[in-house]
């Protein structure tokens, strides 16, 4: 008898931690691509775009989907952001910028209108 109320206290137990596993869940990458020679991108359904790689940002393929984006991390090892990289991201309100960065383009961030938060690196020298 105690044997089976052991057995019906573990599963009942198992049974939670699956249902909360299941309401938890990982954010969906909803898009992603190339950016550079060596630099990929991906955006998922929270609206975090992650950069990685290394080399510069020279593409921005995410515009058609820029309305969706509402924070950039940049990986380390990216060591440039071009020109009008993040322009017209109105709904970014954040970006984290790696010390492996050291130029940013010109109108990179042209009205990101939402932007309050970006992390700026001292080694940045354009």
């Amino acid at each position: 008898m105690k044997t089976k109320r052991l057995l019906t206290v573990l599963l009942t137990v198992a049974l939670a931690v699956v249902l909360l596993a299941v309401g938890v869940s990982a954010a969906e990458i909803v898009d992603s691509g190339n950016c550079g020679d060596n630099v990929t991108w991906t955006l998922d359904s929270e609206g975090t775009l992650t950069i990685s790689g290394t080399g510069t940002i020279d593409d921005a393929p995410w515009k058609s989907v820029s309305d969706d984006v509402k924070q950039v991390v940049i990986e380390n090892g990216v060591s440039g952001i071009g020109e009008s990289a993040f322009s017209n991201c109105e709904n970014l309100t954040g970006i984290d910028i790696p010390a492996s960065v050291t130029s940013i383009g010109d109108y990179a961030f042209y009205c990101c209108t939402s932007l309050t938060n970006i992390t700026l690196p001292e080694g940045v020298t354009h």
